[in-house]
């Protein structure tokens, strides 16, 4: 073999060698990126994560407060009428002169035309009222642990 043909080959393995090495680094940055991203998309995943399972302890604690009035609504109603009754305050509703007539068998002149209410329907509206308040208590803490706050 001639020197030519030996310079020309030993030329040609260099080039290779040269077009390997360079293919390698893009190689390696390609995948230097790819483990980079893969290891932000990691990170930002384990930081949704953690930041719902805070929101959904939050809310969860809400649920119990309310399923904790919900069962207990009954009584605190009750409690209230008996503070209502013991204060002298008794919860009526205004009637139409002649249904007034009608209702307490009372037909001359009334002087504030109103009823009293059945301690049934009492507790009921009460209930209903307070029931009511604390939906609308748990709706704001939700709203609130939604937007971040404490």
């Amino acid at each position: 073999m001639g020197t030519i043909t030996k310079m020309i080959l030993g030329l040609a393995c260099a080039c290779l060698l040269v077009l390997g090495v360079y293919s390698k680094g893009w190689h390696d940055r390609d995948v230097k990126a790819t483990n980079d991203k893969a290891k932000e998309l990691i990170q930002l995943n384990s930081e949704r994560e953690e930041e719902r399972a805070t929101t959904q302890k939050a809310l969860n604690e809400v649920s119990k407060n309310w399923q904790d009035y919900s069962k207990n609504s009954k009584a605190v109603a009750d409690r209230t009428i008996d503070r209502l009754r013991a204060d002298g305050i008794r919860l009526s509703v205004q009637l139409a002169d002649s249904t007034v007539c009608n209702v307490t068998g009372s037909c001359g002149p009334v002087s504030n035309g109103k009823a009293e209410l059945h301690p049934d329907t009492s507790r009921f509206l009460i209930e209903q009222a307070q029931r009511a308040d604390e939906q609308v208590t748990a709706l704001q803490q939700i709203v609130r642990r939604l937007q971040g706050e404490k």
